[in-house]
């Protein structure tokens, strides 16, 4: 079992009345140890604390409070984009909201969101993978939604079509959320799933390289030391090959094997996710935050800091597949749903695109209008039939509004996907494109990947260019492979 949260020894950081915030996401988010001012005179004067407080400003915990007490009032999501990483989920989600309008009387409701930051709100609510101090129990999950009597304006007084999405790209590679999303809608009608995918040799690629950036923008909140205790000290790795190694790991297979047995042992009123190694901290920051969470875990189901965002950092699962993860969300709700086929009940809008409970959009048809109309029509024909269920109206009387509107979002796709646009932490002109070995060594990997991705849908996918703008775009220099390795 891992490590909790270790022993911190930096009183002068509790002079500050942002501290606590600044250490539970310094020690589990970002994954650092609480950096020490040595004999700094004036800690507030600190550049790490300066630094820290102004990434605190993105943080909302009055609203977060509020949403947890009215939880009970609001409602679960129609559809939920699952990830992957790197894969478009930003742009898929910009392309739901851009779906409300006056004229088709469609209302797409976003999520909240804990980050005040521009590429993340309105998009996702991170409640699975434990942003919100490790509570992930499925009854509070409402609270990043809207109101019941929001969604009743709306239908019965407004006559609108009412829906909610949220869009976590964390939540398909994530060993915990399945089995937490499922439990969130018993005895309800499971959501509408959706993963986004592309060529996994670009996505691991990108991914190695937003993951450095954003290593890079730790550094520079002074966040020097690394949470060897809680992610252990192989972690960063060095190159994208070390990381691609440290994902085969036996470490990180049985970090998240333990992960998805404490979520199975989950139950309500008693949490069993607790870390029978955890050590009681001399700092005062830290024994608050360490008692805080021990009364979560006794009435809250709560993930401990190890099995927070992904076991053992964030590019542990760089080398795992799509097909995999979604296996894992069919069996999980197959046991807790009746599993639905690829035919529609109105005989019409069959996906072909559709594993299961999970549609598949790949990264290059967000940027072909006609791909992009093809996917979303059955995508949106199944989040209507839920509606229609609803507001016992008939599927037919909905449908037409959004064959209305699906014209005008997909004519108006670009021919690139949207990446998070903040300015890159360093120079992209000194970094140094990936190599042939690399390459080589990553379609290799993935080779058996594309052939299982193949069978499943039942189609050939398309092949990927490094070229699609989902990341920097000097990387649209190098030589990448096809999906389907030839």
């Amino acid at each position: 079992m891992r490590k909790d949260i270790a022993p911190v020894d930096n009183s002068s950081a509790i002079s500050n009345r942002n501290t606590f915030f600044s250490c539970w996401a310094a020690l589990v988010i970002f994954n650092r140890k609480i950096p020490t001012f040595g004999d700094c005179i004036q800690p507030r004067a600190h550049p790490a604390i300066q630094s820290f407080n102004t990434h605190l400003l993105m943080l909302r915990p009055l609203e977060i409070i509020f949403r947890f007490l009215t939880s009970p009032f609001r409602v679960l999501p129609d559809l939920i984009v699952l990830g992957e990483v790197r894969c478009g989920t930003t742009t898929f989600c910009a392309r739901l909201a851009s779906l409300s309008g006056k004229k088709t009387k469609i209302k797409c409701y976003t999520p909240f969101c804990p980050w005040a930051h521009p590429e993340l709100d309105n998009k996702e609510s991170f409640y699975f993978v434990g942003h919100y101090l490790g509570i992930v129990d499925p009854y509070f999950y409402r609270m990043a939604f809207p109101l019941i009597i929001t969604r009743w304006w709306e239908e019965h007084v407004l006559g609108n079509i009412f829906f909610t999405f949220d869009g976590c790209a964390q939540y398909l590679s994530s060993p915990t959320a399945p089995y937490l999303i499922a439990d969130a809608y018993r005895g309800n009608a499971p959501p509408v799933l959706v993963a986004c995918i592309r060529n996994p040799v670009d996505q691991a690629i990108s991914w190695w390289q937003y993951e450095n950036n954003a290593m890079i923008w730790g550094e520079s909140m002074g966040l020097k030391e690394w949470n060897s205790d809680l992610r252990s000290d192989q972690y960063p790795p060095k190159s994208v090959l070390d990381a691609l190694e440290y994902s085969k790991s036996s470490f990180v297979r049985q970090a998240y094997k333990d992960a998805e047995s404490l979520v199975k042992a989950m139950s309500w009123g008693q949490n069993e996710c607790t870390s029978k190694d955890q050590k009681t901290s001399s700092n005062s920051v830290i024994w608050v935050i360490q008692k805080l969470r021990s009364w979560l875990q006794k009435h809250i189901l709560t993930l401990p800091p190890w099995a927070i965002t992904w076991p053992c950092g964030q590019l542990s699962v760089i080398g795992k597949g799509y097909s995999c993860n979604l296996k894992r969300y069919n069996e999980v709700f197959q046991s807790a749903f009746s599993l639905r086929d690829n035919h529609d009940e109105d005989g019409c809008h069959k996906s072909r695109s559709r594993i299961g409970y999970v549609h598949i959009v790949p990264l290059e048809s967000q940027t072909n209008g006609i791909d992009l109309k093809s996917l979303l029509r059955p995508i949106l024909a199944d989040v209507l039939r839920i509606c229609a269920a609803r507001t016992n109206q008939p599927f037919s009387s909905l449908n037409y509004r959004v064959e209305l509107v699906l014209d005008t979002v997909c004519v108006n796709s670009t021919d690139s996907a949207w990446r998070n646009s903040n300015p890159p932490t360093i120079d992209q002109a000194l970094r140094p494109s990936p190599s042939t070995k690399v390459h080589n060594t990553l379609r290799k990997h993935f080779e058996e990947e594309g052939a299982e991705m193949e069978r499943m849908l039942g189609t050939p996918l398309p092949s990927s260019s490094i070229g699609v703008n989902c990341k920097p775009a000097q990387l649209s220099t190098t030589n990448t492979l096809n999906f389907i390795a030839k």
